[in-house]
């Protein structure tokens, strides 16, 4: 399963959603040095002028902070302090990178936090969104609204606001600009139903349109032998002792019911609540527990973790799961054991027939900041927009940059550059239109505007064409991101309210959340009643659950002004 979970997280990588999460390629260090471009702006440009590419003459050296990891690889002759972005850098914009510091991702923020404590910070350094809080209530921070408004580009403000300002607006601060946040595309975080269709023909069921349908091939799965080996030993639903996640979870099936849990939720009164401890739970676990006990979960759900579960999607034992889009990668094992096995992705149904909005994660995954008093802040975003004209710009195409070239194999190398971003829940869905127009017309000319997503085209091309296995991923990833593409944008979109952490999660949440996974395992056992809900909502509360509560809102409030 952990190299399942490697082929997920790489098709994540591939659609964009993840670019700044920073991925570990391997490779031979081979002498292969990518060729340099050039700028997209005036080479000439001097600083002062708003040129968004504009070349610092003479150079200027920026101090930096970095976290690494042990498993980077780099062509022979490079390395963190010298690659081929701080060379470009250089080059472009007349800026040379020097690093103050450097330390090893499990190890960066306790250097930091000391740095923030002694007031020794570099000019330019990443944070997580509770350490931005700290160092804009102490007023360590540059005042970057003016420099962005007059540097970004076009392209970068269109990216940037491209998840409708929330990432931007986490990052202001008393209507100030203290950091330019990482946006990504939760977008793909949205849980999908999959069903094994080939269960269907064989039990003569039609697909499901209603949550209703759903239960009764649940139902069908369980008691009427879609295996065939006459044993009573399938299930209807998968689902692992986590509960959450994009892995044959309860989440998909929770916002079937309205209830977001483990999400951050506005209630309407522009205050924010904990989704998980809301009534609509409730109704879902209910539903859960009645499942249990006709026998359509796992009896041993509740110790089996999602590399078990894939085992046992493998011998044939589910035929349906909550899932993100990129769930084939997660059946891939299963279906070159069982070659007749098929997996289609439909959207969830809500209870009541109303829309679905699917919970997902925050679009801003951190945050890059400058120290008060820097000489120049511009710099930041210049490289910023350096990243997203030649990552998601017209210029991204010239892998010669952002990719290195080592024995025939490429090393993507956008971990490396200081300033970075992702694409926007925008951005990916206005690629994933281009693609499957791309697809349905099998022209890649097609391709040209989108930003992410561009590796679905052939494989899925190709698997439409012949159905070779060595394609079966990708085209049924593409599968699911139409079905994302139709169900999950705009206000379909349940995003978290809140991305950082308070003071009191810091110190209270792993007993919090431990609580909420064996309680509502509990109940979904049987071992208690469904009305034991509301003791846990209580004691959710006076443990901690309270206090985070008043955290959140006051740290919303105060980037309110």
């Amino acid at each position: 399963m952990k190299r399942n979970q490697r082929k997920a997280l790489a098709s994540v990588l591939l659609a964009g959603a993840l670019v700044a999460a920073g991925c570990s390629d391997g490779g031979n260090n081979a002498a292969n040095e990518a060729p340099s471009v050039q700028a997209p702006g005036s080479a000439a440009a001097t600083t002062g002028n708003a040129d968004p590419f504009g070349k610092y003459d003479p150079p200027i050296e920026l101090h930096v902070a970095r976290a690494v990891d042990q498993t980077w690889t780099y062509p022979q002759g490079d390395s963190i302090d010298s690659n081929v972005w701080y060379r470009e850098y250089e080059k472009l914009l007349g800026v040379k990178i020097v690093h103050d510091w450097t330390a090893l991702a499990g190890e960066y923020n306790r250097k930091l936090n000391v740095s923030i404590a002694s007031g020794s910070l570099p000019e330019v350094f990443s944070v997580s969104a509770s350490q931005l809080k700290q160092l804009a209530d102490a007023g360590q921070l540059e005042d970057l609204t003016d420099v962005y408004e007059k540097y970004a580009s076009d392209h970068t403000k269109k990216l940037q606001q491209g998840d409708g300002g929330a990432a931007l607006a986490s990052a202001t601060f008393n209507g100030k600009l203290l950091a330019i946040p990482v946006v990504n595309a939760p977008f793909f975080e949205s849980n999908l139903l999959w069903v094994r269709t080939d269960w269907l023909k064989k039990l003569n069921l039609t697909e499901p349109k209603t949550l209703d349908d759903v239960f009764e091939i649940s139902e069908a799965f369980t008691k009427q032998d879609p295996d065939g080996n006459g044993m009573d030993d399938t299930f209807g639903l998968a689902v692992n002792n986590y509960l959450y996640g994009p892995i044959t979870s309860i989440t998909g099936l929770s916002n079937a019911y309205h209830a977001y849990p483990q999400t951050w939720v506005e209630d309407g009164s522009g205050k924010v609540v904990y989704g998980s401890v809301q009534p609509e739970m409730k109704q879902t676990l209910a539903k859960l527990q009645e499942m249990y006990r006709a026998g359509q979960l796992d009896r041993e759900f509740g110790v089996k973790d999602s590399n078990k579960v894939a085992e046992d999607m493998a011998a044939n034992k589910f035929g349906m799961a909550f899932g993100a889009f990129w769930n084939p990668a997660v059946f891939f094992d299963a279906v070159k054991k069982n070659p007749d096995m098929e997996w289609k992705s439909y959207a969830v149904s809500a209870v009541d027939g109303a829309s679905v909005k699917a919970s997902v994660g925050f679009s801003a995954s951190g945050y890059t900041v400058v120290r008060k008093g820097a000489k120049h802040p511009e710099a930041v975003v210049k490289m910023l927009n350096l990243f997203e004209e030649l990552v998601h710009g017209s210029r991204r195409d010239e892998s010669q940059f952002i990719t290195v070239v080592e024995n025939g194999s490429g090393i993507n190398t956008s971990r490396l550059a200081v300033v970075q971003s992702g694409v926007s829940n925008q951005g990916a869905i206005d690629s994933i239109h281009l693609l499957r127009e791309a697809v349905n017309n099998q022209d890649a000319g097609i391709l040209k505007d989108a930003v992410t997503a561009t590796d679905f085209y052939q494989p899925t091309v190709d698997y439409r064409r012949d159905r070779k296995m060595e394609n079966w991923t990708m085209a049924h990833q593409f599968q699911g991101l139409e079905v994302l593409l139709d169900n999950y944008t705009g206000d379909r979109l349940l995003m978290t309210a809140f991305g950082g952490q308070t003071p009191t999660m810091t110190e209270k949440w792993a007993t919090l959340d431990k609580l909420e996974k064996e309680v509502f395992t509990k109940l979904v056992m049987g071992a208690a009643s469904v009305d034991e809900f509301d003791a846990f909502v209580d004691d959710w509360r006076k443990l901690g659950g309270e206090d985070i509560l008043k955290e959140i809102n006051a740290w919303l409030d105060s980037q309110k002004g």
